[in-house]
């Protein structure tokens, strides 16, 4: 397998959080607007479309086609370290409470790629996954290793 490295999963990291903010950021001003809910309520509105918008983009869309949107564009794939297969939804829930420890420990978590001789971080430790660059993905078996 090809690991993915710190500074192109930055990047992709960074289209994903533009992506999600922009969705998040216009289905919660929409709601709170349509509806004139006060500002406890829309801080609500906000953690609650916060919590079920990171679980559709980092487990249901990856689940589906092996990756997110800023991952796809530059060709990384989240696969199971040990197999290379696309994750389960369990394995994949996982990864996303290992984002928040990544996060938690001041982004240290991230930043463990650059040192990591599988450029695995935090959260990929966590949940048994890696990133790694590939043409494509097929719906199961193993993937097709870009060399």
């Amino acid at each position: 397998m090809r690991f993915a490295g710190f500074w192109i999963r930055f990047l992709a990291h960074l289209v994903d959080f533009l992506i999600w903010n922009a969705v998040e950021f216009a289905l919660e001003w929409g709601i709170t607007k349509m509806l004139g809910l006060s500002a406890t309520a829309e801080q609500i509105v906000g953690v609650i479309l916060s919590l079920l918008i990171a679980c559709i983009y980092y487990v249901e869309i990856p689940l589906n086609y092996g990756t997110t949107p800023g991952k796809k564009i530059f060709g990384i794939y989240v696969v199971r370290l040990a197999s290379g297969e696309t994750p389960t939804r369990k394995t994949l829930v996982l990864r996303l409470v290992g984002y928040v420890f990544s996060y938690l420990v001041l982004g240290c978590g991230f930043l463990m790629v650059l040192f990591h001789p599988k450029k695995l971080g935090l959260h990929d430790i966590f949940s048994g996954t890696a990133c790694v660059r590939m043409r494509r993905v097929p719906k199961t078996g193993a993937p097709v290793s870009v060399s």
